[in-house]
Parts: structure tokens; C-alpha cells; sequence
């Protein structure tokens, strides 16, 4: 392989990569906000 064949595939993984962390950013946030919703909730009626 020549090394823009190499560069190509290594860009397409780090893109794939980027969408991965995005991704999982995502939905860590949601996991996060709906405990403490919940967290919240649970406090008001205690």
C-alpha cells in the first residue's frame, strides 16, 4: 500500500473514532440528567 491509502484509512478511523466519543458523550449526558432528575425528585418528596 502506498501511504495515501494509509492516511485515507487512518482518517476514516479517526472520524469513526470522533463519532464514537460523540457519541457516548451524548449518551452519558442523558444517563446523568435523568438521575438527577430522578435524584431531585426523590429529594422534594423526602
Amino acid at each position: 500500500m502506498d501511504n495515501r491509502t494509509e492516511d485515507k484509512e487512518a482518517a476514516a478511523y479517526d472520524e469513526s473514532l470522533k463519532g464514537t466519543f460523540v457519541s457516548v458523550f451524548f449518551i452519558g449526558a442523558a444517563i446523568l440528567l435523568s438521575w438527577l432528575i430522578i435524584f431531585y425528585l426523590y429529594t422534594d418528596k423526602v
